[in-house]
Order: C-alpha cells, then structure tokens, then sequence
C-alpha cells in the first residue's frame, strides 16, 4: 500500500472515530436519552425537555471538546518543531497558566465584561499566553540561539508560579466562586453552551488554516537552521510567527475550557507513530486525535463516575501522564 493512501485511510478512520466518538457522548451523562430522541433534538430543537438538554447544553460541549482538541494538539505539534523540544506542550511550558492567570484577572477586575459578553475573555487570555512566551523566549535564548533544554525548565518554572498566583486569588472567593475556579484550572468543559464555542470559533477559523499553510516551512526547519537559511527561509521571523500563532490558538482554548494538559504533548507523538513526520499529514493527523482523546476524556469524565462528573482535564492527565514519563526517559 502506498504511503499517501495509508495516510489518506488512518485520517479517515479517524474521523469515524470522531464521529462515534461524538454519538457515544450525546448519550452519556445523567440524563439517558435515546438516540432516535437525541438526533431529532439535534435537528428540532425546544421541541420537549429532551430537545433541551441536547441542542443545549450536549452538543456544544462536544463541539468545543473537539475544537479545543484541535487547537491544543495543532499548537503543540508546532510548538515541538520550533523548539526543537519533542516534550513540548502548551500546559507543560506555562502557557496554560498564563492564560489562565490572565483570564482570573479579567473575571476579577472586569466582572461586568464577562456577563456582557465572551468577547473578551479570549483577547485576555491571548495576552496573558504571549506573555509568558515572551518571558520563556528571552530566558532560553543564549547566544543568539533558542535552547530547548532552558525552554522546558522555564516553563515548568512559569507554569508553577502563575498557578500559585491563581491559587492566591482563587483563595479570597467565596465557596460557590472558589469551586467554579477550582474546576476551570483543572480543565473543565463544564456548563459549556454555543457562546464559549463562538468566542473560539473566529480564532480557530483564523489561526488553524494559517498554521497548516505552513508545513513545508516546518519540515524544512527540522533539517536545522543552516539550512533552512539556505533554502532563502528567514528563520527568525517564521519561529516568532509560528511561536505566536501557535500560542494564541493555545490561549483562546485555555480560555474557555481552562487548563487542560498533555492533549499537545500525546496526540504529535501518536500521530507520529501512525502516520510519519511530515507535517502536511503530521498536522492533521495531531489535530484529528487531539479531537478524539478530548472528546473520549470528557465523555469517560461525566458518565463513569455517576452521579459526580470528573474535570476532563483530571482525566486526560490521569491517562497521560505515564506516556509523559517514558518521552521522557526517552528523550532526556
């Protein structure tokens, strides 16, 4: 078989799955509802309690399961190739908490802005990631040249010492706050309804197209940056410009599902292994099962522990963090 058909299949195959995937979780979580009922929601909406509970509150919560999958699994495929770090990953260089850090500002200073609209929530959020970036790039670039080894430490750095931030402010709520708080860092698609998924929507439409028209830049940055800079590739600029796009998709995720770790650490690697380095099948291929494990950890979360859900991003760390372990043994 053909390399181009094997890869043409495995993404495919892996948009079944989603689909599945996106099946199985209409019909998952307190409420059991036929799947006959389930799909005439979908297409007839506010037409009995039922209809409600799908068109509502299901179905954007599995739309923006898949769309910040996409996001965090795209930003991390390109975030590994431009630091040349293959442990990279927006929750483990602090980008996260960034974000995050920011986006508790927001909601504490400009409260009135939250309940008006979700607008703003992403443009604080995206701040708050650039400048993390922007701390993570000055401290790991040392004579002219983007050291990984100083990337990764400095974010685990950042990442600690904006969460304690969090914490911090998380601490002078009330109850009922401090709970909601608690669940958005753990990463959590939790009461999601069409506005989150329209807040992230134009940033997806944007950066994702943006950051796929650039895979053959991206492969050719693997052969090294003499020569990429051969090749007439201005090296420097294309690595801010992925670094920031790449970021930005990562900040507007993390601001309406909050801090959900290891989804651009694991999917690269396995769709690495399914179907080859080049990036022109590489991205898609991250971005699809980036998708599928957000959308199988949300649905495990709210439907194996019932009564209680479990924050999806617990699950995806649960479920992750051993892959995490042998990268690195692997790599380090």
């Amino acid at each position: 078989m053909k390399k181009k058909t094997r890869q043409i299949l495995i993404l495919n195959g892996l948009l079944i799955l989603i689909v599945a995937a996106a099946i199985l979780s209409v019909n998952s979580g307190y409420a059991r509802i036929p799947f006959s009922t389930a799909v005439h929601s979908i297409f007839q909406p506010h037409t009995d309690g039922a209809s409600v509970v799908v068109a509502q509150f299901r179905v954007p919560r599995i739309v923006l399961a898949v769309l910040c999958g996409i996001g965090l699994a795209l930003a991390g495929c390109v975030m590994q190739t431009v630091t040349g770090n293959p442990l990279a990953d927006p929750g483990i260089l602090g980008i996260n908490a960034g974000a995050g850090f920011a986006v508790m500002l927001f909601l504490t200073f400009f409260p009135a802005l939250h309940i008006r609209t979700m607008a703003y929530q992403p443009i604080f959020a995206i701040a708050g990631g650039l400048c993390t970036t922007g701390l993570l790039y000055l401290f790991a670039k040392r004579n002219g040249k983007l050291l990984p080894i100083y990337f990764l430490l400095g974010g685990i750095g950042l990442a600690s010492l904006f969460s304690s931030f969090m914490l911090i402010m998380a601490a002078n709520m009330d109850n009922s706050s401090y709970q909601l708080v608690a669940r958005w860092l753990a990463g959590n698609i939790w009461g999601t309804s069409w506005h989150q998924v329209l807040a992230l929507l134009p940033y997806m439409l944007i950066l994702v197209p943006f950051l796929l028209t650039k895979s053959n830049i991206l492969d050719i940055l693997l052969l090294g940056e003499n020569t990429a800079i051969s090749l007439g590739i201005a090296v420097e600029r294309e690595l801010r410009l992925l670094l920031i796009a790449s970021v930005a998709l990562t900040s507007a995720c993390v601001s309406v599902s909050g801090g959900i770790g290891f989804v651009g650490l694991v999917a690269p690697h396995m769709a690495r292994r399914l179907i080859g380095g080049r990036h022109h099948a590489l991205m898609p291929a991250s971005m699809l099962l980036g998708a599928l494990l957000l959308l199988l950890a949300d649905t495990l979360g709210r439907s194996a522990f019932q009564p209680r859900e479990i924050p999806v991003g617990i699950v995806i760390s649960v479920l992750s963090a051993p892959y995490f372990l042998f990268l690195l043994r692997r790599y380090f």
